[in-house]
């Protein structure tokens, strides 16, 4: 013989409110009896704990996550500010280079560092230039042919530790992008891959780009190069991870969207161009930020050094129009991705000139020894199998 439980308790035993309850019988799902008093709503036990089961049964499990605490002393992300090693980005690259920078993110003490001033790194070696050269530039993109280096220059230095294989690695860039400068600054030797004669402001804008790149915390190339270093990878391995990672369309093309965006304003007007875009809802490239609500810390910067580019001025007039029209019609401030597309398309750059992942690599390099602090092989996720189909 049945028991009843009233309402009340019918409710808890299913983990659900009185209407929702209430939606059970009207759906059929559930049987209410009425007691004899003619008002009190009363319902069978067994089928209340039948459908508990059922709808336990029926509950999706955890959301396939990587459960764990990720903490770094490489670089601080805050609201409308940047600091790597505790000293703000904007006054670092104002006073030093890139490989300043560099060491500086591959000082492994946690409080704020000494700068180092008027670093220069060796030129490449004879030997890991042979070996690097044998990618054909027409047909491998320039972070395939960086992610290829990695693996060779493994092969040839397996020992190194990250700061050096970092200085390695970006030491053969250079001439892995068809420059044939081997002296002078990293940026010099940079830039000879698309000058012959570098003019010092372009240097300059590379360096700036370079060094407000370096790092950005836990991004998505970044993490993937911290798994490899959890699973004891070498230096390099763990950077074509990283190159692998920042090659996907939703992280290291965002600064190629924005050239095309300039040019295509330039071509038709920003009016016209950011009219359409909003009627098709698509994302204005360069603008909004998922970190930053006000304008990125790193856009001014790059702004201010691509300006001397231009020597007409009549690109960067569209840069300001393309501002000024985006800040008249929506709230989403531009970020460093606008600036380094108008360095692109202004010094008539490819548009997919990998300057984001050279400059990456030295924060990859920071975190790679912090990693490798840790645990090993604490990323996990959690999978769920879904329940195999019933055949009707």
């Amino acid at each position: 013989m049945s028991t009843y439980v009233r309402t009340a308790e019918a409710a808890e035993m299913l983990g659900v409110s009185k209407a929702t309850l209430y939606s059970y019988v009207s759906r059929g799902r559930l049987v209410r009896t009425t007691a004899p008093d003619g008002r009190t709503s009363l319902f069978a036990r067994d089928h209340v704990e039948q459908l508990a089961t059922k709808s336990r049964r029926a509950t999706p499990g955890p959301r396939p996550s990587i459960d764990v605490q990720i903490d770094s002393t490489v670089t601080a992300l805050g609201e409308g500010e940047l600091r790597f090693r505790g000293h703000d980005v904007v006054d670092l690259v104002a006073s030093h280079s890139f490989e300043d920078i560099a060491e500086l993110l591959w000082s492994e003490d946690t409080g704020p560092q000494e700068i180092a001033t008027d670093t220069t790194w060796a030129p490449a070696e004879r030997s890991d230039l042979d070996a690097c050269g044998q990618f054909d530039a027409s047909q491998l993109p320039a972070i395939s042919r960086m992610a290829m280096a990695s693996y060779v220059l493994d092969s040839l230095h397996p020992d190194e530790n990250p700061a050096a294989a970092a200085r390695r690695t970006l030491s053969v860039v250079p001439a892995l992008l068809g420059s044939s400068r081997k002296t002078g600054s990293f940026a010099l030797r940079l830039a000879g891959a698309w000058r012959r004669r570098p003019e010092p402001q372009f240097v300059a804008a590379i360096d700036t780009a370079l060094g407000l790149l370096a790092d950005h915390g836990l991004a998505t190339s970044t993490i993937a190069v911290r798994i490899a270093a959890s699973v004891r990878t070498t230096p390099y391995v763990a950077f074509a991870a990283g190159f692998a990672a920042i090659q996907g369309a939703l992280h290291g093309s965002a600064s190629a969207e924005a050239h095309e965006f300039l040019a295509a304003c330039a071509n038709r007007s920003p009016t016209i161009v950011i009219r359409e875009h909003r009627a098709a809802r698509r994302h204005i490239p360069g603008f909004g930020h998922k970190i930053y609500r006000g304008t990125d810390p790193r856009f001014h910067p790059m702004l201010d050094m691509v300006e001397p580019l231009d020597s007409s001025g009549d690109r960067m007039e569209v840069v300001y129009e393309t501002l000024a029209e985006v800040g008249r019609t929506m709230p989403h401030p531009p970020n460093v991705d606008l600036a380094l597309g108008a360095l692109s398309w202004i010094a008539d750059l490819d548009p997919h000139v990998p300057l984001f992942a050279i400059a990456r690599t030295a924060g990859w390099a920071a975190h790679f020894s912090e990693e490798m602090e840790e645990a090993p092989v604490r990323f996990r996720g959690i999978s769920r199998t879904p329940a195999p189909s019933r055949n009707l």
